[in-house]
């Protein structure tokens, strides 16, 4: 039984050595910047995009304000923490762009509203290359011209 213990700690340790030889074993840090360099290489990026704000409420909405195109369902007292956007058309898979509903996006650009997001609804036809950020109602309006839009893969 003593012979068995050493023989794995023996190849315990000897794979951990090799782990961290090969580069393997990496902190959470390494491996973030990685990923970071991952998401810059394959990711689809539209730029030169209008980004406002919108409130669940029938006048900027349809008839059912609660729930999105891609049947989320709001939240009206907290819509500002579930970090929802509504897409333009041009810019859904569906009408020939490059997101879909669910997709996680990032936002830069837009001052303190940069950041990740999820796609969850559209926008009337008449609005091309706009996003729209999903807010509680009483939060200021707020319009940013030149926004980019990274899908995270």
């Amino acid at each position: 039984m003593k012979r068995m213990n050493i023989l794995f700690a023996v190849l315990f340790l000897g794979s951990l050595t090799f782990a961290i030889v090969t580069d393997d074993y990496q902190t959470p840090q390494v491996s973030m910047d990685k990923i970071q360099e991952r998401v810059e290489q394959v990711a689809t990026v539209t730029e030169n995009v209008t980004a406002t704000m919108y409130n669940a409420v029938t006048g900027q909405c349809d008839s059912d304000p609660l729930v999105t195109a891609g049947m989320y369902k709001i939240n009206p007292n907290k819509a500002s923490d579930h970090k929802w956007v509504a897409l333009s058309r041009d810019l859904l898979k569906r009408w020939g762009g490059e997101f879909d509903y669910g997709d996680t996006i990032r936002i830069e650009n837009a001052g303190e509203k940069s950041g990740l997001y999820t796609v969850v609804d559209t926008m009337n036809p008449r609005f091309t290359k706009k996003i729209d950020i999903l807010e509680t109602t009483g939060t200021d309006l707020y319009k940013y011209d030149n926004v980019k839009i990274i899908k995270i893969i």
